[in-house]
C-alpha cells in the first residue's frame, strides 16, 4: 500500500513539472523548455530566461481544479526555489528539475551550463 501511495505521489509530482514547465513555456521561438519522460523518469530542462523568470518570481499558476494541498505544495517548492534559479541565472546558467520513480537516482532541482536562451 505505502509503495502505492508513493508512486502516486511521483505521478502527481511529474504532471505537476510538466503542467509547470508548459506553462513556462511563453510564446517565442522554439527555444522553450523541453521534458524527456520515460520509464518512471522525468528530467524538464529550462532555458536561461525560463531560469531567470523563475529567479523573478514569475511561478505559472497550476490548473483552478487541483486540491488546495497539492496547490500549497506546489507554490511551496516553486517559491522555495527562487533563490537557486537566481544563483544559476547570475552565472548564465540554466535550470531543470528531474524526478524518478526510483529513490537510488539522482532527484531535485539542478543548474546546467547551457547556450540557449
Amino acid at each position: 500500500m505505502l509503495a502505492l501511495v508513493k508512486k502516486s505521489a511521483v505521478v502527481l509530482a511529474l504532471a505537476g513539472a510538466i503542467a509547470g514547465t508548459t506553462a513556462l513555456a511563453t510564446p517565442t521561438p522554439a527555444d522553450a523548455s523541453v521534458a524527456s519522460c520515460g520509464e518512471g523518469r522525468c528530467t524538464v530542462y529550462l532555458s536561461k530566461s525560463e531560469t531567470r523568470a523563475l529567479a523573478n518570481g514569475n511561478v505559472p499558476a497550476p490548473p483552478a481544479a487541483t486540491a488546495w494541498q497539492l496547490k500549497a505544495a506546489y507554490y511551496s517548492l516553486a517559491y522555495g526555489h527562487r533563490w537557486f534559479a537566481g544563483q544559476y541565472a547570475n552565472r548564465g546558467w540554466c535550470s531543470g528539475f528531474r524526478l524518478s520513480i526510483y529513490p537510488w537516482e539522482s532527484q531535485g532541482y539542478f543548474g546546467y551550463a547551457c547556450n540557449w536562451n
